[in-house]
């Protein structure tokens, strides 16, 4: 009776053991999509000093170029060469696109 008890309680413990590392694994596993990513595109984030503005394309000094479309609402204005700015964009067709634009002091 014990023996038998015995193996009851070892399976009922592999079992939870099993389906614990399976929802541990399931959360952790970067190959699952996530809910926030939308269309498989990752919002970022880059700060930085503006070098160049050419038609709705900003270049900052660090390299990264950024379109910004007519849709951002940004003082036009103020994309010019030394201002700081800090946006957040989306990578659509190798291009980073502006999702947002914030002029910095």
């Amino acid at each position: 009776m014990v023996h038998a008890l015995a193996v009851v309680v070892a399976v009922v413990l592999s079992v939870s053991v099993g389906v614990v590392g399976t929802m541990a694994q399931a959360k952790s596993d970067p190959a699952q999509p996530k809910m926030e990513q939308k269309s498989g595109k990752m919002g970022h984030k880059v700060e930085g000093t503006i070098k160049s503005v050419r038609g709705n394309m900003v270049t900052l000094e660090d390299g990264t170029e950024l379109s910004i479309p007519t849709s951002v609402k940004v003082v036009k204005d103020q994309l010019k060469p030394g201002a700081q700015i800090s946006a957040e964009y989306e990578e659509r067709a190798g291009q980073k696109v502006a999702k947002s634009v914030q002029i910095k002091g």
